[in-house]
């Protein structure tokens, strides 16, 4: 064997070296998918499928959703608030996770935008599951307060009143997305304000009256995800924390950052299979 093969071979074993130490410590790095669903439509019902109402990429099947969240329960999964997360993950210093959910695997399903057939859909499922396993699963509506109530150019936003049904029986966590789902990049900073300040006030006043409404709209989604150094210096005013929408897992490593939470985004191809191993801290 010549020089060059030598060094070639050393080279290409040197490589493989480094990309096993690379994967074994990335396995090794505990994860928590935040998953960013949107509307949760019925295809057993006429009404939310075409003709009668149009196909979004976003959408996801109540069926599937519906498998989804049974196995994710049945593997004991615990489901994760905004404030769960930021208490226990992002406060400095956090504070210490309950010893009943020390050792059980983690994930957060959140809504965005609040659209009233995610309500009219979600909110019997999640009771229905409490009823048969005893598991009252939490999840997150990132909610454009402005939309509330408010039939949009396709689809109906859930109203005030839905919002705080949900609250009140225990099962929505209601956070902000802004006041109009603007982009944060592309407006003034007095605007920015307007959006992030207006958004967190309306939520409040909706919920006011409740128990534990003191979580309300302490966290934000960003609208379509973006955000930039001068949005953020003024959504540090009002929020906690901010989440992204990016394809990525939370990954629990020294280094992670409250105003860039990471989020899976699911769309109507995305298959249970898919969620599921991705809950489970896998790549694929």
């Amino acid at each position: 064997m010549g020089f060059n093969a030598k060094v070639k071979r050393g080279a290409i074993a040197f490589l493989l070296g480094l990309l096993l130490v690379m994967v074994g410590g990335e396995l090794l790095i505990e994860k928590i998918a935040i998953f960013g669903f949107h509307d949760i439509v019925n295809l057993d019902n006429p009404q939310q499928r075409p003709p009668q109402r149009p196909e979004f990429r976003p959408d996801y099947s109540l069926a599937d959703f519906e498998t989804f969240l049974r196995r994710l329960v049945a593997r004991n999964y615990w489901f994760l608030s905004s404030q769960d997360l930021y208490n226990y993950y992002y406060k400095d210093p956090p504070d210490p996770i309950p010893q009943e959910y020390r050792h059980r695997p983690k994930v957060m399903v959140s809504l965005d935008d609040g659209y009233r057939d995610a309500h009219v859909n979600v909110l019997p499922l999640l009771e229905r599951l409490y009823r048969e396993t005893g598991e009252k699963i939490t999840v997150v509506w990132f909610v454009n307060s402005s939309f509330m109530g408010v039939r949009g150019t396709y689809l109906e936003h859930a109203s005030c009143e839905e919002l705080r049904e949900g609250f009140r029986r225990g099962y929505y966590d209601i956070q902000s997305h802004g006041a109009n789902h603007d982009n944060l990049t592309l407006i003034s900073q007095e605007e920015v304000e307007k959006e992030v300040g207006r958004s967190q006030q309306e939520l409040r006043d909706c919920l006011t009256g409740l128990e534990g409404t003191e979580t309300v709209a302490n966290h934000l989604s960003y609208p379509f995800g973006a955000i930039d150094d001068p949005a953020l210096e003024i959504v540090k005013l009002y929020h906690q924390s901010g989440y992204l929408y990016n394809t990525r897992s939370l990954r629990l490593t020294p280094f992670r950052n409250p105003y860039f939470i990471p989020r899976q985004t699911v769309n109507r191809n995305t298959s249970v299979g898919r969620l599921l191993r991705l809950a489970a801290g896998g790549w694929f």
